[in-house]
């Protein structure tokens, strides 16, 4: 049997090899046993995978004496912000693999403070799904539709309010906006067909903005769409004449922004214009932003100059709401697109993000590509290679590769620019990035330990 293991972003896998339904009822089971007479929320993204695992998921919950509420497709950070509003909320599980592609799926476990649960808790469900596994326990259990809708006592309708409630917490942000004054402006909305589809329209519509909905869920998830592939976004940006394009990722946690002229947005500059124009407000806490080491340091230059101090947390957006854990106000954000404000939710939301940027560019008076042009980075690097399963730590560990990474590091360091390469927490990938002022010295850092990896990889 395959080890059960949290990553950064829960249990992820291919749907029917590594995330069965067996698994998912085992997970169930374990959370129910542990919070008996608990409510446990279940949520999706769109993947064809998920109705089924959802179901196992719930009945596992209803055989270890827990209440099951399905709520059906929301974002991960729905969820997440109606956990944390709702003290009669043990646990949720969102089941999601966010930005991945169809064929995969996850099963993240969401604390009643509406973030990550605590390392010792993924330990202990680790070793209680394996037993549960072990010994059949898991594969007993009902899973079908019918089995779980009888199973499940809280009903339909409670489910409907708990996704209203989201919905409401929408409305108020975009409200808010519409209420300073009209909205000049077009945007795309791309939903990744994913679980963004069902709240993007109506949501950013009522910020007062024109919004022209882009893959709302009439093909795959993340297929060529969203987030991870902005490329179609831009080319929709261009066809329609908009001033602004949005792209979330599958679960909706993330946003990513193309400009009118059809140019991504790098995200490390979405998150200076905010933490800028939040600073200029005069907003609590807006004195500092929290981001990850992957933060271009042209980022770091440009708020120093405001008096913003930047903090650096490790890479995931769970480290940043961490770093934001008891602010009532506060913004922190990562180069991917997830970006947090403490005072409206415990995570990153791209509908609140997607809220956030259009009030911003609206308050400005200029176009996106304007503001954008005056954060200057330094050339950054990022480049992912692909390893077997567990392969990347096994690459870290080994001597020829430390050895090329600390014969790159003396001259990019020399220049102001810095190497940094780790594992990735979600897919078997060795990430390389590299930045600095010299774009000729970033190139070779990255491509002398791209090159002693793969060498590596071919010799095994």
């Amino acid at each position: 049997m395959t080890p059960v293991r949290f990553g950064t972003d829960g249990i992820r896998g291919v749907a029917g090899e590594t995330i069965t339904e067996e698994l998912a009822a085992a997970l169930g089971r374990a959370l129910g046993s542990r919070y008996p007479g608990g409510t446990i929320l279940i949520g999706r993204d769109t993947r064809e995978s998920g109705e089924r695992l959802s179901a196992a998921l719930a009945a596992g919950v209803t055989a270890g004496g827990a209440s099951p509420v399905d709520v059906g497709v929301i974002p991960t950070s729905g969820l997440a912000i109606i956990t944390a509003r709702d003290a009669s909320i043990a646990r949720a599980v969102a089941v999601t693999a966010s930005h991945n592609p169809a064929e995969y799926n996850g099963l993240k476990v969401i604390a009643r403070n509406g973030r990550k649960i605590p390392d010792d808790e993924e330990r202990a469900l680790e070793g209680e799904i394996e037993r549960l596994l072990r010994d059949g326990a898991a594969a007993a259990m009902p899973r079908t539709t019918g089995d779980v809708a009888q199973a499940n006592t809280a009903g339909a309708a409670d489910a409907s309010e708990f996704r209203q409630r989201y919905v409401a917490i929408l409305a108020e942000a975009a409200s808010d906006v519409a209420a300073r004054g009209p909205v000049k402006l077009r945007a795309v909305v791309d939903a990744a067909h994913g679980a963004g589809a069902p709240y993007a329209l109506d949501a950013l519509t009522l910020t007062g903005a024109e919004v022209i909905p882009f893959a709302m869920g009439d093909g795959a998830i993340n297929d060529a769409v969203g987030a991870t592939a902005p490329a179609a976004l831009a080319h929709e940006v261009l066809r329609k004449s908009a001033d602004l394009g949005i792209a979330l990722d599958g679960d909706a946690d993330r946003c990513v922004a193309v400009d009118g002229s059809g140019t991504v947005v790098d995200g490390d500059v979405l998150i200076a214009l905010i933490a800028l124009d939040r600073r200029a407000r005069g907003l609590a806490g807006s004195d500092r932003v929290v981001a990850t080491v992957l933060t271009n340091s042209g980022v770091e230059r440009a708020l120093a100059a405001a008096g913003i101090r930047l903090v650096r947390t490790p890479v995931g957006d769970r480290h940043i709401a961490e770093a934001l854990d008891g602010a009532s106000e506060g913004f922190g954000g990562e180069k991917s697109g997830h970006l947090l404000f403490a005072e409206r939710a415990p995570t990153g939301d791209g509908l609140l993000s997607a809220i956030e940027l259009i009030a911003l560019i609206a308050r400005s008076g200029r176009s996106l590509a304007t503001l954008a042009s005056e954060i200057p980075l330094d050339p950054q690097i990022q480049v992912a290679v692909r390893v077997p399963q567990g392969g990347a730590e096994r690459l870290l560990a080994d001597p020829a590769l430390t050895a090329a990474i600390r014969a790159a590091t003396p001259a990019l360091e020399a220049s102001g620019g810095r190497l940094l390469v780790r594992a990735s927490g979600t897919e078997p990938l060795l990430r390389v990035m590299a930045e600095g002022p010299d774009a000729e010295l970033v190139r070779r850092a990255v491509d002398a330990v791209t090159a002693a990896a793969e060498a590596l990889l071919r010799g095994r």
